[in-house]
């Protein structure tokens, strides 16, 4: 079993690859192929009017058919694949009709040729026409085999009986086979190459996204991760929440019992956050001991409960290196103080006065930041050293200054 995995990942890169990756690939590699489809569209439209010109001149059966295929049809329907390229809203249509147009190829060639002295002459069209449908055109593989196996049957139903009769015809057969299988192994060492480097790609961007200490999205993915909230927020009007989380004192944790220690420390609160939030929410490492949460589709209710539930989980929780991992604070933000002796205990003290300022266990206060309190929000105070950790419920794009507020001290 490990060994026809191995074989079916060395013919497809992306076997066994979740269906949103391969989905991911699939838009991807569209894209990558637009200016292909486009640029091959519009080249084969020109040859195929000089081949209608040429054909008007030497052929005399059915002139005007042929004249209404070649100089017609099939050249706006390539003109129209290159004109859809353009615009990302047809592009379902785009390939609809690149499809499409190798098979009426096909179907008017069989139709105006076969049985004709002079078919042989005709016959390269369609062995053309394999290769341009695999490794010209810009279909991907999946359509490209649908659309070439529809030609290939129908040539084959015509011809197949002719070509079997002793006789030069039955060079017809290896050419066709030739056409259709080098068309086919091209088709697919160049879109393996392209899955080969869209998983390269899509790695080094997971590495450029995520923090290389605590594996969490690093500062500017979370920030990403925050525009494209705030966007999605304005347009459709949901509520969205973020936690901010700063470690009191981590410098002293650092000096008294070294960076490993420290190192350590980080992680495992950051494996805290990370396993305490739902799979759809953002959890990120601005940078040091700052971390930021954010929570899709979540009001400042929904997200004080969540919070509580994080806070329960800190408690909970036995620090490796760390005899006393502390977060104080009300349930809308987490304030974590390390102690400085060895061993391993959480605890989490609420001791929030009640005009919001911090307590004596700690520093941390709650702000529901609302659009008619943008203002107050943005007179926030710093957060460096003993500052309070921060929560804020946010909708809008009206918001812009206030998490540029949290985030830029």
């Amino acid at each position: 079993m490990p060994l026809f995995n191995a074989l079916l990942r060395a013919l497809d890169p992306l076997h066994g690859v979740p269906e949103a990756t391969r989905q991911a690939f699939e838009c991807w590699y569209l894209q990558a192929k637009i200016p292909q489809i486009r640029y091959v569209a519009f080249l084969t439209t020109a040859l195929y009017l000089i081949y209608a010109a040429i054909e008007q001149n030497v052929e005399t059966d059915q002139p005007f058919a042929r004249l209404i295929v070649h100089a017609l049809l099939v050249p706006a329907a390539l003109l129209a694949i290159g004109l859809l390229s353009f615009q990302p809203r047809r592009q379902p249509l785009m390939l609809g009709l690149l499809s499409l147009a190798p098979i009426i190829s096909v179907l008017s060639n069989l139709y105006f040729n076969f049985g004709s002295p002079r078919f042989a002459f005709y016959a390269p069209e369609i062995y053309l026409n394999l290769m341009w449908t695999f490794a010209i055109s810009g279909l991907a593989l999946k359509r490209a085999m649908a659309t070439a196996l529809f030609s290939l049957a129908a040539i084959m139903l015509v011809t197949l009986e002719h070509s079997l009769t002793p006789g030069m015809q039955r060079l017809h057969l290896i050419w066709i086979l030739a056409s259709f299988s080098f068309g086919l192994l091209s088709a697919f060492l160049l879109e393996k190459a392209h899955k080969h480097m869209f998983l390269h790609q899509d790695s080094l961007a997971l590495s450029a996204s995520v923090d290389s200490l605590t594996g969490l999205w690093n500062r500017s993915r979370t920030l990403h991760f925050l525009i494209e909230e705030v966007a999605r927020a304005n347009r459709y009007g949901t509520p969205f929440s973020v936690v901010l989380i700063d470690i009191d004192h981590f410098k002293s944790v650092n000096d008294t019992h070294g960076h490993a220690v420290g190192d350590s420390v980080l992680r495992q609160f950051a494996g805290l956050l990370r396993d305490g939030v739902r799979v759809m929410d953002k959890v990120g490492r601005l940078g040091g001991e700052e971390f930021l949460i954010i929570l899709p589709e979540i009001d400042a209710a929904h997200a004080e409960q969540a919070v509580q539930t994080l806070q329960k989980r800190i408690n909970g929780f036995s620090f490796d290196q760390q005899q006393h991992c502390r977060a104080a604070g009300d349930p809308a933000a987490v304030d974590a103080q390390a102690a400085n002796t060895a061993g391993s205990h959480a605890q989490v003290g609420e001791n929030e006065q009640a005009d919001g300022q911090p307590g004596s266990e700690g520093h941390a206060r709650f702000t529901r930041t609302d659009a008619c309190e943008k203002e107050r929000t943005l007179a926030m105070p710093r957060r460096r050293g003993n500052s309070p950790g921060k929560f804020s419920s946010m909708a809008g794009l009206r918001q812009v200054s206030l998490y540029a507020s949290l985030i830029g001290r």
